[in-house]
């Protein structure tokens, strides 16, 4: 019995955090000289609460954010977005022209194929891990 429930001790953290269903994550490759990059994907929360992304991180850029584009005063230009929530069964696109990850300044320069992991960070302080794949 002692060891059922040291198990279920050891199991409940990992069971309490709820993650997003990530699908099609990709960053578009840009020329060595193009300190940025930018990632979409699919999110979608099949989680009963929302979920608040408020950080990203990954060891191939220097820091990773979820930026806008907005048309104002007629011109086009980018806004971080500092959290990003999405609620119960939501699901978020990051396209062109919109939401999207602000990938920047690479360790090396990004060549097509190559995978890059991201850290996901929660605002409960809980963690997703992904996978990007770099596309022409």
């Amino acid at each position: 019995m002692p060891r059922c429930l040291l198990l279920l001790l050891f199991l409940a953290p990992v069971t309490a955090f709820a993650e997003l269903e990530i699908s099609d994550a990709w960053i578009k490759n840009l020329p060595a000289a193009v300190p940025v990059r930018a990632g979409y994907m699919t999110i979608h929360n099949p989680q009963s609460r929302a979920l608040s992304i408020v950080a990203l991180r990954s060891e191939s850029f220097a820091s990773v954010e979820v930026h806008r584009t907005l048309m104002q005063d007629g011109m086009m230009r980018m806004e971080a977005v500092p959290d990003l929530t999405i609620n119960p069964g939501e699901t978020v696109q990051l396209a062109p022209g919109g939401l999207h990850l602000m990938l920047m300044q690479p360790v090396e320069p990004t060549r097509p194929g190559e995978v890059h992991r991201i850290v996901i960070e929660f605002d409960d302080g809980s963690r997703q891990s992904l996978e990007m794949t770099v596309r022409k």
